[in-house]
């Protein structure tokens, strides 16, 4: 069994064991869970259709010629992104509804693993489960922290449903969480199976050392590491800034909205009588930003805390405690370091 790649082909029927059938209670939660992800999906694209919709509506409104030519833009518009919103929820319906009563509880036992890696140019981690391929539904990341947290060095035996679905990311093993055991004898790992796991860990143990460097540097600086943060609050403190101007009839106020609404701070060359929109849209922003990185950095610290020492504690406050002492330590070799 390696350990290394999260996208092997299925095992077959004799290589893992059917144990039992659900409960009604459990596949109906099964149903629902799943069913809910499906229309997230949908009303996520609803939503960020109707957001695009409103500010091409808006700079429909700020051009200049017929009304009649305005109107009948913004009707194609409107009937355009509405089919699109309509294609999208008809194709839900279509989909076979999940049912899993079916569907035969197969064990597995394996060891977790985490990379970083990139898709279509944004890194994250991604979590795989020995060489079983995981359904997307199959949240692993909430499995490393809070009270109960699992641990990438320890081996689990866990029960799980082969679901199959339309493509390769909605097909995969859901696991069952309230079902993990940890798995204290490893005298049936070959000899290969246990260098694979030892040279998994030092991988694991490496990035740890990187993580803890990077958390440092952000304890030690954070407006640096999350200067990039307040871009989306300011953004989101223009966009209502150009809503507000576009009800308050100021139209080149919100066309130069319209064009720097991605900018980290708008300031409008504003009449006399014009000063009060300056003032609260600096305000505005400020908030947005002020607020915005205070509540980054304390989730990021409180959940780097965690995650660096998902690999040996399960107490989270213990993991707090480590954390903060490695940092005093790091501190003070750095002060006696500085001539």
């Amino acid at each position: 069994m390696r350990f290394s790649d999260p996208y092997q082909p299925r095992l077959a029927p004799s290589e893992s064991s059917v144990i039992k059938v659900l409960d009604p209670e459990r596949i109906d939660r099964i149903n629902r869970h799943l069913m809910r992800s499906r229309r997230g999906d949908l009303e996520t694209t609803c939503v960020l259709s109707g957001v695009t919709l409103i500010v091409f509506l808006i700079g429909i409104g700020l051009l200049e010629g017929p009304l009649f030519a305005k109107l009948i833009l913004a009707a194609f518009l409107c009937l355009m992104i509405g089919g699109w919103c309509a294609i999208k929820w008809v194709s839900s319906q279509e989909q076979p509804r999940f049912d899993v009563a079916e569907i035969p509880v197969e064990q597995l036992q394996g060891y977790f693993d985490r990379r970083w890696v990139r898709a279509a140019g944004k890194p994250y981690v991604r979590y795989s489960f020995g060489n079983y391929p995981l359904h997307i539904q199959t949240c692993a990341s909430l499995y490393f922290s809070g009270d109960t947290q699992l641990k990438l060095n320890r081996r689990y035996r866990v029960d799980a449903l082969y679901i199959t679905g339309l493509n390769s990311s909605e097909s995969g093993y859901y696991l069952l969480e309230e079902t993990f055991q940890e798995i204290f004898d490893d005298s049936d790992l070959s000899a290969e199976e246990k260098a694979e796991v030892a040279e998994r860990e030092e991988r694991i143990n490496e990035e740890l050392k990187a993580q803890h460097k990077r958390l440092y540097r952000l304890y030690r600086s954070p407006q640096g590491e999350l200067a990039a943060v307040a871009i989306g609050f300011n953004f989101a403190a223009c966009l209502l800034t150009l809503l507000w101007s576009f009800s308050a009839g100021l139209k080149w106020v919100t066309g130069i909205a319209l064009v720097a609404l991605s900018l980290v701070l708008l300031i409008p060359d504003a009449g006399d009588d014009h000063h009060w929109f300056t003032l609260g849209l600096l305000l505005s922003a400020g908030v947005f930003g002020a607020f915005g990185n205070r509540w980054r950095e304390k989730q990021v610290l409180s959940r780097g805390m965690v995650l660096v020492d998902s690999l040996r504690s399960c107490n989270p406050e213990q993991a707090i405690a480590d954390y903060r002492r490695k940092v005093e330590e790091t501190a003070a070799k750095n002060n006696d370091c500085t001539p």
